[in-house]
């Protein structure tokens, strides 16, 4: 079994515990990631002898090939259907195998620590060396050079303001743009050059986290376009769900987590009016009911295990009839 620990699979296994009572339930996973979440599910299926598919959807061919390893080693190969594909198109990656219902989906946003570690990957700035890459689809053309490179400063700015939250995006944006009219911006190290010039020395010595977090992040998010599906794919995930079955959704950014907030909220909630209307007259009925109004977060045993789940938050919906 591969070493990275899945983050708070106590909670997530806890959170579908119920699949213990149904036999040919479906599972999906839609960010299969090294498997760690969907094996110590498909365990408890294992355990009572009951029929079960699980569906593993990942857009990284690498991480695909992982999970495919540990789900062999774990003898559940057998259960498994692998998809390489966006979690965003579930709806044909359901139509494709003939699945009309769900009996309970999980998606754990961001990227992976299969993912970070591969550190020519340029995922991480722990290699100034890396190649500035950032693809969890290696098939697709843009990259982090091609768009560090070739984005307007404009853009640049926006990218780096509303992705990252990033306080000096505008100084940023603006010596990518000076540096590259005279150097090609290539790897990590030529990144991180730039961020040393552009944020001042005493908010990078006193930053709780890394300095070039939040444009790592930003980059990352356009390139993979990770928030521009998402409240659609949770419309189309809850929409598959049987009655009684959950959605878990592991978050690790203040963005990401907004928007699975506020999409649950509206889901749950039997009224669209405005606040003012005097009467409801939009006829709406909630489809889910939140399991968590706070999301869960990593105890201290975790935290200290594993410190990547330090910004992981897990919310989970249940459907209603």
């Amino acid at each position: 079994m591969d070493k990275h620990i899945p983050v708070l699979k106590n909670e997530v296994v806890e959170c579908f515990d119920y699949l213990k009572n149904l036999s040919g339930g479906v599972f999906v996973d839609g960010t299969l990631g090294n498997g760690g979440h969907s094996i110590a599910i498909a365990k408890q299926f294992k355990i009572q002898n009951l029929k079960f598919k699980i569906i593993g959807i990942d857009k990284d061919k690498s991480a695909l090939k992982l999970a495919e390893k540990n789900i062999r080693e774990a003898g559940l190969y057998d259960s498994f259907i692998l998809v390489n594909d966006d979690f965003s198109n579930i709806k044909q990656i359901l139509a494709d195998n003939n699945i009309d219902k769900i009996d309970g989906a999980m998606l754990d946003l961001g990227v992976s620590s299969m993912q970070l570690d591969q550190k020519e990957r340029g995922f991480s700035f722990a290699d100034l060396n890396a190649r500035l890459d950032m693809r969890m689809d290696q098939n697709q053309e843009l990259d982090a050079v091609a768009l560090l490179n070739h984005y307007p400063e404009e853009r640049l700015e926006k990218i780096l303001k509303e992705y990252g939250e990033e306080k000096f995006s505008r100084k940023i944006a603006k010596n990518i743009c000076e540096i590259r009219r005279n150097k090609h911006i290539e790897n990590v190290g030529d990144l991180i050059y730039i961020l040393e010039k552009s944020i001042p020395t005493k908010i990078r010595k006193t930053s709780k986290t890394h300095f070039a977090t939040r444009t790592f992040q930003a980059i990352r998010i356009e390139i993979n376009k990770e928030l521009e599906n998402l409240e659609s794919a949770i419309d189309d995930f809850a929409n598959f769900l049987t009655p009684g079955s959950r959605l878990a959704i592991i978050t690790f950014h203040s963005l990401e987590d907004r928007i699975v907030k506020n999409k649950f909220r509206e889901l749950a909630s039997s009224c669209s009016c405005p606040p003012n209307a005097p009467i409801c007259v939009c006829d709406k009925q909630a489809t889910v009911r939140l399991i968590n109004n706070k999301p869960m977060v990593a105890g201290e045993a975790e935290l200290k295990a594993n410190p990547r789940s330090r910004s992981a938050k897990l919310r989970i919906v249940e459907k209603i009839n």
